[in-house]
């Protein structure tokens, strides 16, 4: 396999990655929610805090969602311009775009790892609430 295929088969698999970062966030979202609706009648209706909690963690999860599409498709763009790059002659060949796709990614994904932190502490703290609560 020559380095250009090597790099298209990356960007490949950096698609694969997004199915399977979003259908986790989304699961653990759907729980959240799961539990907060089943969990609660009309005549027990969710508390102020409750509610801003699952709102924090809903907004949260969501953002992740959002930063992880988009830091998959910076590495995808990255892979092709790199490819790119790759097919031109050697005296040809400019970097450049790579720096600025991987300086992207490293905000893209290290914020995505505080959006999700976000998402689990919300989550938590609601369900602290509830085994306290009861």
């Amino acid at each position: 396999m020559d380095e250009i295929s090597k790099y298209h088969e990356l960007a490949k698999d950096a698609g694969n990655r997004l199915r399977a970062y979003i259908l986790s966030v989304s699961s653990g979202a759907t729980g959240v929610f799961f539990l907060a609706l089943t969990n609660k009648t009309d005549k027990n209706p969710l508390a102020c805090s409750e509610k801003w909690l699952l709102s924090i963690a809903l907004i949260a999860f969501v953002l992740t969602v959002v930063l992880c599409l988009y830091e998959l498709r910076m590495d995808a763009k990255r892979f092709f311009s790199l490819a790119k790059e790759l097919s031109k002659p050697e005296t040809e060949r400019n970097w450049d775009a790579n720096e600025g796709f991987k300086s992207k990614r490293y905000w893209l994904i290290h914020s995505s790892y505080v959006t999700l932190g976000v998402a689990i502490l919300s989550t938590s703290a609601y369900l602290v609430l509830n085994i306290v609560g009861t």
